[in-house]
């Protein structure tokens, strides 16, 4: 594992750790100059399957933060790259937002309703009832059922939202048939963002706020791993978890003499 002063590549998960509650987490644009400054190469890894990458980026920009499209990486980008290896011309039906199917036709994916060989499964917020029971049907014909990421519930300033994980317990309540979940905590997601940025888990770093997804990931991958307090992880949490961070800060504020 490298340390924090020598890492090359830092990929930091997005909401709790650069941004919260839709503004930006202080520090965090100092944190990213600094990064800038050493020569630091960055990758956001984010379970948030709603946003094509240029969307996550001038999301970001507006909060004040600088990172660009080719800097992001969602588990939307990770799914249709795991679908896309699975079969020399993999048909699907998908239930998500444009994001996802973007990602798909991007990797090469054919829309397929009738005799598909996955069911994928992302985030929207117009999930049709329509959609569910053909997935549930073609499922039950044996489409193989995949999901972008396994969070329950996602923030938004009303408060909780239904997530992915909560749609696909629907799915698999209905067929019997659990999903592959290809975002963190699958080490295939970040398997293929160091693949993407040409690099070794020693040359890396991840900052996340979730043990159960970001560290747990992390110590799988062999990168070393930051928890940041600034989201939705505690220390509680942190003490009671059987894999633990290499080193725990409150926010990416307290990691910018470390770089």
């Amino acid at each position: 594992m490298s340390t924090l002063h020598d890492a090359t590549l830092w990929l930091c998960d997005m909401d709790g750790v650069l941004i919260h509650d839709e503004r930006a987490v202080d520090g965090a644009s100092d944190f990213l100059a600094r990064l800038r400054e050493r020569g630091r190469r960055l990758l956001v890894v984010t379970n948030n399957s709603l946003y094509e990458p240029h969307e996550v980026s001038d999301r970001l920009t507006d909060l004040g933060l600088d990172v660009s499209a080719q800097e992001i990486w969602t588990s939307a980008l990770a799914t249709a790259s795991f679908v896309a290896g699975q079969r020399d011309t993999a048909r699907v039906f998908a239930i998500g937002h444009r994001s996802m199917h973007a990602a798909l036709s991007d990797a090469g994916c054919v829309v397929d309703a009738e005799n598909p060989d996955f069911v994928v499964l992302g985030e929207t917020q117009e999930y049709s009832f329509d959609d569910f029971s053909r997935a549930i049907q073609l499922i039950d014909a044996g489409a193989i059922f995949v999901s972008t990421n396994p969070e329950p519930t996602g923030p938004s300033p009303r408060g909780s939202l239904p997530g992915c994980g909560a749609m696909a317990a629907l799915i698999e309540r209905a067929t019997g048939v659990a999903p592959y979940v290809v975002g963190k905590p699958n080490p295939f997601m970040i398997r293929e963002a160091l693949l993407r940025m040409g690099s070794e888990p020693r040359d890396g770093v991840l900052v996340g706020d979730r043990v159960e997804t970001d560290i747990l990931v992390g110590a799988a991958i062999g990168v070393t791993t930051v928890m940041v307090l600034s989201g939705v992880g505690t220390i509680d949490q942190v003490h009671r978890a059987p894999v633990r961070p290499n080193l725990v800060v409150n926010s990416v504020a307290d990691l910018i003499s470390s770089i």
